[in-house]
């Protein structure tokens, strides 16, 4: 499998798309999907499965967030181009409350307001990966909208302090009712700020996870701002569907009693 991370997104395009990737296996491909706050869309040129569902998924569809884990399987030599939002910029791509994708994947032509051009076509027409971003970059040019400036500031916050900042303080600062916050959180992010933060939270304690630097789980649950081991756990099962310690088995990373 090959990852291009390096391939330079424009200037005007940062606000929009927080990383892009792109993989050409020569097996089949198996990709486990966690909650970690983002949006996107992945183009993918034959066959790609959504495993829960058993269910074929478009050759262009966008995800909303995910919440429950899932695995997309690809045929052998299935390139697969993705574009990952920022958390809050759904609406702003697409003219939609964000809510109605989370946990979904939805065939991109199927949306409103899309133009219909044969990107499918243009896309697998070209063989370089940096020229197959241009066209999607081009494309994107033509769809995107302004940002909400006031959900891009509170997603900002959230993200810097590893989900632990106040929600009550940034209603405060963005001159919001709680209950305005929260309708206009879920309509861009698609998720509420409470388990968008969770979410946030997951992901910082997974990656300190995944670095093995710990001696035990309580380290990783006090450091990342759960009342204790339990209650991490309990989050962590949430979003992959297995135990801390499994995750480490399953991912060779176990190298010591973390119990």
């Amino acid at each position: 499998m090959d990852f291009f991370p390096d391939i330079q997104i424009p200037a005007h395009l940062q606000p929009y798309i927080s990383r892009v990737w792109y993989a050409a296996g020569t097996a089949e491909n198996a990709f486990p999907i966690f909650a970690d706050g983002r949006t996107g869309i992945i183009f993918q040129q034959s066959g790609m499965i959504l495993e829960k569902k058993q269910k074929t998924l478009a050759h262009s569809f966008v995800f909303g967030q995910t919440l429950d884990p899932i695995i997309l399987h690809t045929h052998p030599n299935c390139p697969v181009l993705g574009l990952i939002f920022h958390p809050h910029v759904l609406p702003s791509v697409f003219p939609l409350h964000a809510k109605e994708l989370t946990d979904e994947c939805v065939d991109m032509s199927l949306l409103p307001s899309v133009p219909r051009v044969n990107l499918d076509e243009q896309l697998w027409n070209t063989a370089s990966p940096q020229r197959q971003f241009e066209i999607l970059f081009s494309y994107l040019e033509k769809i995107i909208h302004p940002v909400d400036r006031s959900m891009q500031y509170a997603t900002s916050r959230i993200l810097a302090s590893n989900g632990k900042t106040s929600l009550k303080d940034l209603h405060y600062q963005l001159h919001l009712t709680e209950r305005t916050f929260e309708r206009r959180f879920e309509q861009y992010v698609g998720i509420s700020p409470r388990l968008f933060s969770n979410i946030v939270q997951f992901q910082a304690a997974m990656k300190m996870l995944d670095s093995g630097r710990f001696s035990k789980l309580s380290d990783i649950a006090y450091a990342n701002g759960y009342a204790d081991q339990s209650h991490f756990i309990r989050w962590f099962r949430k979003f992959t569907g297995v135990t801390p310690l499994e995750h480490c088995r399953n991912h060779s990373i176990l190298k010591m009693d973390i119990c």
